[in-house]
């Protein structure tokens, strides 16, 4: 009898066609960080037949607000507002990627190295007439490169260093060592200028 059933089903499955889920892929990266302000942008991959009309969902935000929204492909309109992101294509798009947005987010200051700002994003896609939203945000954490926070140095890679380490990534022109090429040269200079010196005195005496 069990095997009846599945043969029943595995034929069901078989003659009805499967909806499969719109083959959507966005990305929400950090471009540029600085002291006050995150930089992000946000595009869209589509991989199949499908196509979309808007995409949007709502920010969390931690340490961080929204500062502006720029748009970098101009056949999207942002109709943002508030914490929600909201992007209108001016017509159906297709299979392709879009690079749809640059978001600003401006630090409020009070992030610390155990407790970083950070914004996440959970995209919502419009292709039936509403919204459907995926189950796992994308996040973007402030991360310390060349950094000192709270008294620890944060070398090029993000981890915690020892000042000299810091000092030899990061700063351009470490105040440790600063004189010592100029000291090699300098005495450089002077021997050479003592060799020539007792050369010539030697050359004369030999003259004599």
């Amino acid at each position: 009898m069990k095997k009846v059933i599945s043969l029943i089903v595995l034929a069901i499955m078989v003659i009805l066609p499967i909806k499969v889920n719109a083959a959507y892929s966005f990305e929400f990266k950090e471009i540029a960080e600085d002291d006050t302000t995150l930089t992000t942008e946000i595009s869209v991959t589509i991989t199949d037949s499908s196509t979309l009309s808007q995409i949007g969902g709502t920010l969390n935000m931690h340490h961080v607000t929204l500062g502006s929204v720029t748009m970098v492909d101009s056949s999207w309109a942002n109709q943002s507002s508030g914490n929600t992101l909201l992007f209108k294509a001016s017509s159906n798009v297709g299979a392709g990627t879009y690079k749809i947005a640059t978001v600003v987010f401006n630090k409020d200051g009070n992030a610390t190295a155990t407790d970083p700002c950070y914004v996440n994003w959970t995209p919502c896609t419009d292709e039936t007439g509403s919204f459907v939203c995926g189950n796992t945000p994308i996040e973007i954490t402030e991360t310390y490169v060349c950094k000192v926070v709270d008294g620890k140095y944060y070398g090029k890679n993000g981890t915690v260093v020892t000042e000299d380490v810091y000092n030899s990534e990061c700063v351009s022109n470490p105040q440790t060592g600063n004189f010592l090429p100029y000291v090699v040269i300098a005495s450089g200079i002077a021997l050479a200028a003592i060799v020539f010196t007792v050369s010539r005195k030697n050359n004369k005496l030999y003259k004599i």
